[in-house]
């Protein structure tokens, strides 16, 4: 939430924008400044993420993560694009927005920092699943039928094994309202050796599935562009 607004927030707000109870995340606030991850003024009662935090994750990462060459190149996109730019990771059944940076247009969809998706029936989640062995996809499917929402309608592992197989002929996967009616994505897995534990990554841009279908090849060419310019020496 704060690499959005990129300012303090009192805790009416945080529990506002992560739609959690208040008192709950009073507390949680509270902890985290006794930990040295938030700063706290008493002033205006508004909590501010340390410089703590900045650091927690130093020590997984030497590559285009710490350097910003990866958020140098999500800004990029966003400039190029205008469309809301994703940065996505795998999390049990679900693909997880890391980072977000939102579309410059008037005409958009707000897609929050923290959103998951299923990683099965999602654009993201079909670019992260695209290198995971076939034998692993059937299993994947049926836990997340057994665990998603009671309004998720069953999904067909014959239709995730087709999206698969797009994303792995193309290099990309376009999703046509697989999520939200009239929203579109185009999504790429990033290099292999961005993780340092090879975790998968991916990239998607999202806007209105109407522009998407005209504007897919601009797109898509605009995401490997910069793959090559921001990421290519790490595959």
């Amino acid at each position: 939430m704060f690499d959005e607004i990129q300012r303090e927030a009192r805790v009416s707000e945080i529990a506002e924008r992560l739609n959690f109870p208040q008192s709950s995340t009073s507390v949680l606030l509270k902890c985290l400044a006794q930990m040295g991850y938030l700063d706290y003024d008493a002033g205006s009662r508004s909590f501010l993420p340390s410089p703590r935090v900045a650091l927690l994750g130093a020590w997984l990462d030497k590559g285009p993560v710490r350097d910003g060459s990866l958020v140098r190149m999500l800004e990029h996109l966003s400039e190029r694009t205008g469309g809301t730019v994703i940065l996505a990771a795998r999390n049990a059944i679900f693909s997880q927005y890391v980072h977000v940076l939102q579309a410059r247009t008037a005409m958009r969809f707000h897609v929050p920092t923290g959103t998951r998706r299923l990683v099965v029936w999602s654009a993201t989640g079909t670019a992260l699943l695209a290198d995971s062995p076939d034998a692993e996809i059937s299993p994947l499917v049926r836990r997340t039928n057994a665990e998603a929402m009671a309004e998720q309608p069953p999904i067909q592992v014959a239709a995730v094994m087709a999206n698969l197989a797009r994303v792995r002929r193309d290099g990309h996967f376009f999703s046509r309202g697989l999520v939200t009616p009239g929203a579109g994505s185009i999504a790429v897995p990033l290099p292999k050796r961005i993780d340092r534990k090879g975790r998968p990554l991916a990239v998607a841009i999202s806007g209105l599935v109407d522009e998407f279908e005209r504007r897919e090849a601009h797109i898509v060419a605009t995401i490997q562009d910069a793959i090559a310019r921001f990421l290519v020496h790490m595959d």
